[in-house]
């Protein structure tokens, strides 16, 4: 398996919100737009070259250029963070897995 970059502050920062933005009928919604904004003020150092990172990217560009006309609801967005979230943390269980099992 190749070595994997490392993520930046930024880049973390990104997941993480991301993540919180997938499950907003468990989340108290009041605080999203919030979560939006810090996003939005770190994209500048997420680090685009990275391959792995294009669709999370791509979904956080999304959010940040998105004008709400109810706040804390970013419609269809929710949905597609959701799926890239899925599709992050399935991928990074399976690099966790592999290299679990290749320790041993």
């Amino acid at each position: 398996m190749a070595d994997q970059p490392r993520l930046s502050l930024a880049d973390h920062a990104m997941i993480h919100a991301l993540g919180v933005l997938s499950r907003p009928p468990i989340t108290d919604r009041a605080g999203l737009d919030l979560v939006v904004g810090v996003m939005r003020d770190l994209m500048p150092g997420v680090t685009r070259e990275n391959p792995q990172l294009m669709g999370l990217i791509q979904t956080a560009d999304q959010f940040a250029t998105c004008r709400v006309a109810v706040p804390g609801c970013y419609g269809g967005l929710h949905d597609r963070a959701w799926k890239v979230m899925n599709d992050w943390d399935r991928r990074r269980l399976a690099e966790a897995w592999d290299r679990a099992r290749g320790a041993k």
